[in-house]
């Protein structure tokens, strides 16, 4: 069985306001009792918070029996990180401008420029000529460029509610990023 995630992206989100803005979230779950305040081995890699009492509160519908799974926590992510698919092939990436999907370019570049905050992060269109950041073009699946995220993992299907609660707490409008590993 492989692992699923759900990535809530604020893409807007200043670097230097991520640890507090991270801590804030925190708050606002661990009162609602969607997470547990302790840090536990519950996710990928990283140290993250398992369900809390409430966390069906959240949930549309949960997926499956997630409570039982090893991975079954929030990562908070604080740093500059593409969020994405994982194991969804890319299927496009999309002019803002002329929907022309420009797969084929080297966009390889302008993710790592974009990454690293170096050089230019620009890529321009083969069919319209429009230049912009690799940001602003359209991925599908879905991707998110941003320094601050929320990954739960194996928890189901979110409540619309919920995003819009995280976007006040936040206080910029946020992505949701579907994937599986």
């Amino acid at each position: 069985m492989s692992d699923n995630h759900t990535s809530i992206v604020s893409e807007k989100t200043n670097i230097n306001n991520t640890k507090e803005l991270g801590e804030k979230v925190l708050q606002f779950l661990i009162e609602r009792k969607i997470i547990e305040e302790k840090l536990t081995d519950c996710t990928l890699g990283v140290l993250g918070y398992k369900p809390g009492s409430n966390f069906l509160s959240v949930l549309e519908k949960q997926n499956g029996d997630f409570l039982n799974l090893r991975i079954n926590g929030l990562e908070v992510i604080t740093k500059r990180t593409v969020f994405h698919s994982n194991g969804e092939n890319l299927k496009g990436i999309y002019c803002p401008n002329c929907k022309q999907n420009q797969i084929e370019k080297n966009w390889s570049n302008a993710l790592d420029s974009w990454y690293n905050k170096s050089n230019s992060d620009l890529i321009k269109c083969s069919n319209c000529s429009y230049e912009n950041s690799i940001t602003k073009f359209i991925f599908e699946p879905n991707w998110a460029f941003g320094d601050f995220g929320l990954v739960f993992w194996n928890w189901g299907k979110f409540k619309n509610q919920f995003f819009t609660d995280l976007e006040k707490v936040i206080g910029t409008e946020i992505k949701v990023i579907y994937g599986k590993v």
